[in-house]
This record gives C-alpha cells, structure tokens and sequence, in this order.
C-alpha cells in the first residue's frame, strides 16, 4: 500500500491569485484520501512561489521520500507541486525510478509507467505560463509608468482607485496632509511636533491604531509624491495625479528635516580605555580617568575616583595605571574561562543529558497519547449511549463536558511535547561555549574585548587599593569559584574532582545567594 505526502502550495505571486487557498487544498485533499481509502503519512503546507527552485518545505519533502518515508504525492494539481524545470526534473527522475510510485491530483494520476513526456509537457506548460505572465505583468507596470500612474499603494493622504486604477486624493486625509506639510515647511515645527499634529487630524497606523512613529513621518516627509512626480527603480517619472504641495515647498520641507535631524555631538571615551567601566570600592562613585604629560613627552593615564559623593567618604586614594587596569581586566577574565579539554569533556556529558531528556520526553508523549486513546473510547461510549436513549441529554452534557475539556488538555499537551526542544540545555552549552570564548580572549589579549565580556557576564565591577573586584552571574560565578579551588588544588586528581563535581554544570543548580565574588588565581 502507497503511503502518501499531502503537499499544498499557495504563492502570494500574481499568477497564483485564483488558485484555491492552502485550507481549500486541504478539504479537497483530505476528502479524497478518505474517499479513497489512502494512507497518508503527513502533510506539507507551504506559502511561497514555484518559479524558481529553493522552496525548503518541498525540499524537505523529496529528502524524505527519498529516504522512503512515502512514495506517494498527493496534491491538487501538477503545478503545485513544480513549476520550474528543476524541481519538475527532480520529481520525473523519482518517477521514472519508482522511488515514486505515484502523483494523485483531483483530475489526475500519474505512474512510473506513463509517458514522461505526457508529464513533461505539463510541467512546461506551467513554467512558460509563469513566465509569459510575469512578462506581461512587468510590462503593464512599464506601460503605467510611461503613463505616470505609480503602480504602488497609495501614500499617506491619496487613495488607489480600483476602478479607474489610479490614485485620487483621500476625501479626508490629503487636505489634512496638505496642512501638516505646509505647517513643517516653516522650519519651525520638530518631527514630534508634526506627530502630534498627524495624530490630531486622526491620522494613525491602520494595524497598530496607535500614532505613526517618527521614522514613518521621516519617510513621509521625503517622498516626491507629494510635488507631482515619483521614484521607480531609482528613476523620477512625472505622475498625472494631483500633487499636494508644490516643488519650493517640498524643498522647504526636506530643509526643515536636515534642521531638526543634526546629530548631536556625544562625549567619546576621550582616549581613556576603561572609562565609565568601574565605580570606586569605597563610595561607589565612578572612576575618572586622568591623562599625565611627562617632561619626555609621554603620555601616561591613571584612574581613581572622582570623590563627589558628599554623604560617604572615600577612603580610596589610590591611583591605578592603565597597564595595570588592564592586568586586572584579565585576571578577572581568566576566573571564568573553561579549557579546551575541558569544554570537550562537558560538551559529551551534555550530549548525554540530551539523549536522556529525548527518552524521557517521548515516554511522557507514548503516556499522554494512551490517556488521550482511553478517553476517546470513553467519549464515543457516551455518545453511543445518548443515541440509544439509555441517558438523557442533562446527565449527557454532565458526564461528557469534562470529557471534551480533559481532551482538549491532551491534545494541547501533546502537541507541546511534540514540538518541544531541548531548551533547558541550551543555556547550558551557550555558557561553555562563551567561557570557553573568553580563553581565546585572554591568549590575544584583547583589551577591548575582555571589557565587553566582563560587562556581560558580570556586574559591580568595583576598584579598591588597585583591585578590581566583580560580581559574577550566574553560572560564571559558580565557574569562578571553581576556577579558584582548582587553581588552590594540590594535585591534578584533586584539581579533575573539583571541575567535576563543581555545581555550574548542573543543569538544574540550586538556587545559591552570591552577593560578590572575589578571589585571586594564585
């Protein structure tokens, strides 16, 4: 017996527009496997056009034909399935091989012993029509174009008309639009001001219903529409629509943005690598950074604390070198760094957790569908008992309202474990990979880096008396803590028991309070 995939295409493509939906594929389809008797595997549903090969859901489907999952398509019609020479190739050659067994449509099918050619031609006919039409709906656009109708929906303040397929003034809209353009043409309104004019007049996004947001109104403001002409594929045509605004005033308006959207000048590090990365241990104030002019000519920074805070004083007087803040970024780095060897070692053990979970997980899906099977019977027991008269329809709807509830719960509760990943691993391997990042960090020492990878993995980085001291989060606090014993370790036994058996590779680690870690590597 055939054992079917039920594939349905629908393109968003002009071609394709009076072509049945996905969900009118799949009534159609289905009733013809019931009516048939078919054994059909599983089906495939896909939104985008066959022109051209690259289609993932079709391919999907071939590899798994290929690896005999089924040797049966059935699809509405031929063209849904190809209508391209290489994917009509690849579904011949399946055909001709008997990988193929059989294309069931609604009018037709076909069989390894067909003519080819019969198949040939029809997929040649499909793609010459997807070809033809999409010359001469390229054309038209072409021909509406030298005519200038723009060929695209209708800016803000006009309307496409469908029946005489141009574009009208909005009845409401485009003297609102006229007024806000002349009101940001003086110069002396900002980008918010207009958005609050726009949502005065009524104006919002038609999904969001909520104010057009300033990068809209940005791009608004900027198109040529609005004077008479527009833009296609980078070419300015005259339009035979009314124009809103004249050219001067849409000058005006394009100088009003260059003047509200001047970029702000913003305070850079000044050349002071660790700046705004660290507060003083003492007063939690920030670290400045301080720039010294030798009688040489070189240049040396320090970094201490700014000493502002007027209600706690700061007993930290202490000056720190660059070279030496940079020595204490990486000591700090190296804390929470994993070793080649060892990402390897944890890497396999995780592979093992996932293959345990993957168990555990379909044994919980063969114990949800053999609840959900029992219930059914249960259900059509009830069932056969109201037709038979042996309950009334009040004790029915009482026995069997639960029932349909505690189903719909099954079902639910299936189809999440079904589609389910093994997402509480993930971090775990994200983490190892990251820690074991940090190593290739340190190696290179890269400044720049190391910084960007502390600020990630931890937070209150403090400085006292030349020493930089972070709060690690979870898990690479844990990983600290382990990297510090292991480094205290008095042997390489000792040292493999404590990366073991430390808590950070646990996939469900107990909730632990670390209000700040500090530790030296040795």
């Amino acid at each position: 017996m055939n054992k079917y995939f039920i594939y349905c295409r629908k393109s968003s493509e002009d071609e394709d527009r009076q072509i049945l939906s996905i969900d009118a594929q799949l009534s159609e389809l289905n009733a013809i496997a019931q009516g048939n008797g078919m054994n059909v595997v599983e089906t495939f549903t896909e939104s985008k056009s066959a022109k051209g090969p690259g289609r993932k859901v079709f391919n999907d489907m071939i590899r798994r034909i290929e690896r005999g999952e089924a040797n049966a398509i059935l699809s509405w019609k031929l063209d849904r399935i190809a209508r391209n020479f290489d994917d009509g190739g690849k579904i011949i050659g399946l055909l001709q091989r008997g990988v193929i067994q059989e294309i069931r449509t609604f009018e037709k099918t076909y069989l390894p012993s067909d003519n080819v050619l019969m198949i040939a031609v029809e997929l040649g006919m499909a793609n010459q029509y997807v070809r033809d039409l999409s010359t001469n709906i390229r054309r038209g656009i072409r021909e509406k174009i030298r005519r200038g109708i723009y060929s695209s929906k209708a800016p803000l303040g006009y309307v496409n008309d469908p029946k005489t397929r141009t574009i009208e003034p909005h009845p409401e809209f485009f003297p609102k639009m006229k007024r806000i353009m002349g009101l940001f043409a003086t110069g002396e309104y900002s980008l918010t001001a207009i958005q609050k004019e726009i949502a005065k007049a009524g104006i919002v996004g038609n999904l969001s219903k909520k104010p057009l947001p300033l990068s809209s109104i940005g791009n608004l403001l900027r198109n040529p529409f609005y004077y008479g002409v527009f833009l296609y594929k980078g070419e300015i045509h005259q339009g035979i629509h009314a124009p809103m605004i004249s050219k001067k005033t849409f000058d005006d308006v394009q100088g009003s943005l260059v003047k509200v959207g001047k970029p702000r000048k913003h305070k850079g590090n000044k050349g002071f690598e660790y700046l705004n990365f660290a507060t003083c241990g003492s007063c939690g104030y920030c670290i400045t950074g301080e720039r010294h002019i030798k009688k040489s000519g070189r240049r040396y920074h320090y970094y201490r604390c700014t000493h502002k805070n007027k209600k706690v004083h700061c007993e930290g007087r202490d000056f720190i070198t660059e070279a030496k803040f940079a020595e204490e970024v990486k000591r700090n780095v190296e804390l929470v760094v994993i070793p080649d060897d060892w990402k390897e070692k944890f890497l396999v053990r995780i592979e093992r957790w996932e293959t345990e979970v993957s168990v555990e997980k379909q044994a919980k899906i063969d114990k949800t569908k053999a609840e959900l099977a029992l219930l059914k019977v249960k259900i059509d027991r009830i069932n056969t008992a109201f037709t038979d008269g042996s309950i009334d329809l009040t004790e029915f709807k009482e026995i069997k309202n639960p029932m349909v509830i505690q189903k719909t719960d099954l079902e639910q509760q299936i189809a999440l474990l079904e589609k389910s990943k093994l997402n509480r691993l993930e971090p775990l391997k994200t983490f190892i990979f990251e820690a074991n990042r940090a190593k290739t960090l340190v190696s290179e020492n890269n400044g720049v880096e190391m910084k960007s990878f502390l600020k990630k993995v931890g937070s209150n980085r403090l400085l006292s008396a030349q020493t930089l001291t972070v709060t690690f989060k979870k898990p690479f606090d844990l990983l600290a803590q382990t990297t510090v014993a292991a480094n205290l370790a008095a042997s390489e036994n000792e040292r493999n028991s404590i990366w073991w058996r430390r808590r950070e590779l646990n996939p469900r680690p107990k909730s632990t309070c670390q209000p700040r870690l500090h530790a030296y590597s040795g």
